[in-house]
């Protein structure tokens, strides 16, 4: 942000007379939306600028596509081809690691972090309104060049605005203790399409351990466990563990909008990311192991727990040995949107390749008081015929 900007991003026009905590809300979702809307014009720059070769405006790229295009004029430029298999390429993960032996290319990216979430998000410096897409909250600050690693490969986004929308309102309406009307009722003012920084992670793991298999036996009060000590060895190899290079959300990208078609992985190239923003990874390579390790242990824990066998298991000592690591940077597609229903605010997200949605809802007091009172019904129903059959005895 140049100098005296400051001033300009944060004046809003003045604010009609509040009148109590209802005038105080009305105020609050009209300063919002005029925030968003300026957000929005100001998202039409892209911090990638790929001119038009009939008009000179902006092209942005057009999902769904291999295309750029000019919404000025509608001309269509296509994303130059690469090598596809750069995208698929697994990097020793020890390589990059050591600090003598090589070193991930770097990029420069103007950007900003938000003090609400945390989260680092692309800006241009002439950009006079910020809108964090994450937690919805203005942000203030100096734009400032930010170094990041460059991304290997990224998922182009397939879903349009429009379409993000109708994921948006299929999502509500599948909510069975949302009021009846939310899908039609909700107001969503922008969808925010952004990039959201992933590593994913190969690794083979040799595991020795010891634990003791459980046999029930007896019947009744003399019902007991009789253990028997036991030691293995289980391996196992793990392919494409994710984990979000985002501190903002990352288990809503992970986990919820999961899956992700990896296998549709397009080599970076900055035209995919034309007229969309990108997040900026916090978590590095090495945190990022150590969190897919977490995951991977999980994982081992159940293979022994089968290897084990019997009626219950205890698993006493483990010890686990990684080779062969290898990982990828990506990024993948997300559509954001906060929306307004009964003068609350909620975030929704739409994966911007296979339309999952997932988010904050409202529930109906009266649909959550029947289903209460009709699985309670239920459940006396099934007690008293099972009280009434005459069983033998």
């Amino acid at each position: 942000m140049r100098e005296g900007d400051i001033g300009a991003a944060t004046e809003t026009p003045a604010r009609p007379k509040e009148h109590g905590p209802w005038g105080r809300r009305i105020d609050e979702r009209l300063h919002r939306k005029e925030y968003r809307q300026q957000a929005d014009e100001d998202q039409r720059h892209s911090t990638r600028f790929f001119p038009c070769p009939s008009c000179g405006a902006d092209l942005r790229f057009d999902p769904g596509t291999a295309n750029m295009i000019c919404a000025h004029c509608g001309t269509e430029a296509e994303v130059p081809h690469v090598d596809d298999a750069v995208a698929q390429l697994e990097n020793c993960y020890h390589f990059y690691l050591g600090k003598d032996t090589g070193a991930m290319a770097e990029e420069e990216a103007p950007s900003i972090d938000c003090n609400g979430c945390g989260a680092s998000i692309e800006f241009h410096p002439d950009e006079h309104s910020r809108i964090c897409p994450f937690c919805d909250g203005a942000i203030v600050g100096d734009v400032r060049m930010q170094r990041r690693i460059v991304p290997q490969a990224v998922l182009p986004f397939k879903l349009i605005e429009q379409e993000a929308q109708e994921a948006m309102r299929h999502w509500l309406k599948s909510r069975w203790f949302a009021p009846n009307d939310i899908a039609d009722e909700a107001k969503a003012d922008h969808f925010h399409g952004i990039y959201v920084p992933f590593w994913t992670y190969d690794a083979y793991t040799d595991t020795d351990y010891t634990g003791a298999r459980g046999r029930r036996v007896g019947s009744g009060k003399n019902r007991r466990t009789v253990w028997t000590n036991v030691s293995g060895n289980v391996t196992g190899g793990f392919d494409d563990v994710i984990v979000s290079g985002s501190k903002s959300v990352s288990a809503e990208f992970k986990d919820a909008l999961a899956p992700w078609p990896l296998r549709e992985l397009e080599t970076y190239q900055t035209e995919f990311l034309a007229g969309f923003r990108a997040e900026n990874h916090l978590i590095g390579l090495k945190e990022g192991f150590a969190k897919a390790q977490v995951y991977m242990r999980a994982v081992i824990t159940d293979w022994i727990k089968r290897d084990i066998g019997g009626q219950r298991q205890r698993i006493n000592s483990t010890y686990t040995r990684f080779s062969k690591e290898t990982f990828k940077h990506i990024l993948v597609p997300v559509w954001i949107t906060h929306y307004d229903f009964a003068r609350k605010t909620y975030r929704l997200s739409v994966n911007g390749h296979t339309a999952k949605a997932y988010g904050e809802r409202p529930f109906s007091l009266w649909k959550l008081i029947a289903g209460t009172t009709a699985m309670m019904l239920g459940a006396g129903v099934i007690g008293f015929l099972v009280s009434a059959v005459p069983w033998a005895g």
